[in-house]
């Protein structure tokens, strides 16, 4: 990939992200399926977040539609030689969203007690989204397979700096955070400027191979969704709520 493609500056929104909009595309679901994504380490790494954490409703293995899957070995081969996508979470129970949604209200809760209610469902808003209370029409974007969370790891095995962690809910996880200081005129630091080129290196691989991102998280990209749709300008989505099957038990509760 051309460099100059790699170092394209991050666009920078002008709007809030706004999350009826993004439900308002209509979905005709294509059926595709979801698959393991473990099976190709020379490539992609699993880093089952949740999982990790114990969080209910979470699975050791991480799902992901075929064709998002497809697109991210894809993009993968974009990467410098010997890096690796790591990711972190791709489809989502929403028994698994309403844990993370009520466990990060609680957080902010306590760390900012003289929060309003409407500042504080605010502030949760731009990290979890609510488990959907429409999966038919407004399914929330992980639980159709198509939201990925990811970022790269170089060929040592050690994550590129990002400048938050995944899940941060500060404003530095912003995509977009540090090129927006450098358009107001601020110097960067040499830490903070190969956060910048990490991001950018992230960010122009994904939308290459037709991913788009969720403005406010860094790590955050969609292929298929009703967020991919709104934010593409596609005429619809193709995935909506969707879960693996598995031969000897049902699926999980969603």
């Amino acid at each position: 990939m051309d460099r100059t493609i790699i170092e394209s500056p991050i666009p920078i929104s002008s709007v809030a992200w706004d999350r009826g909009l993004s439900h308002e595309p209509q979905i005709q679901e294509s059926n595709e399926p979801l698959v393991a994504s473990n099976f190709y380490p020379e490539r992609i790494i699993n880093s089952p977040e949740y999982f990790n954490q114990g969080i209910d409703g979470t699975l050791m293995s991480i799902y992901v539609r075929q064709s998002v899957y497809d697109k991210l070995i894809n993009a993968a081969t974009l990467l410098p030689e010997g890096y690796k996508f790591v990711l972190f979470d791709v489809w989502r129970s929403n028994e698994a969203q309403q844990s993370l949604f009520d466990i990060l209200k609680n957080k902010l809760s306590k760390q900012y007690p003289d929060l309003s209610q409407p500042a504080l469902l605010k502030r949760v808003l731009t990290t979890v989204a609510p488990p959907s209370d429409d999966i038919i029409n407004k399914p929330s974007p992980h639980n159709t397979g198509g939201a990925v969370d990811l970022a790269i790891i170089d060929q040592t095995g050690h994550p590129l700096k990002f400048g938050t962690p995944f899940d941060d809910h500060t404003e530095v996880a912003r995509t977009s955070y540090f090129e927006e200081k450098l358009s107001q005129g601020n110097q960067l630091t040499s830490d903070e400027e190969m956060i910048l080129q990490n991001r950018r290196l992230l960010y122009n691989i994904m939308t290459e191979v037709g991913f788009t991102n969720y403005t406010d998280e860094w790590w955050h990209y969609d292929y298929g969704n009703q967020n991919w749709a709104w934010k593409s300008g596609a005429p619809y989505a193709i995935y909506g709520s969707i879960r693996p099957t598995f031969t000897w038990q049902d699926p999980l509760i969603s």
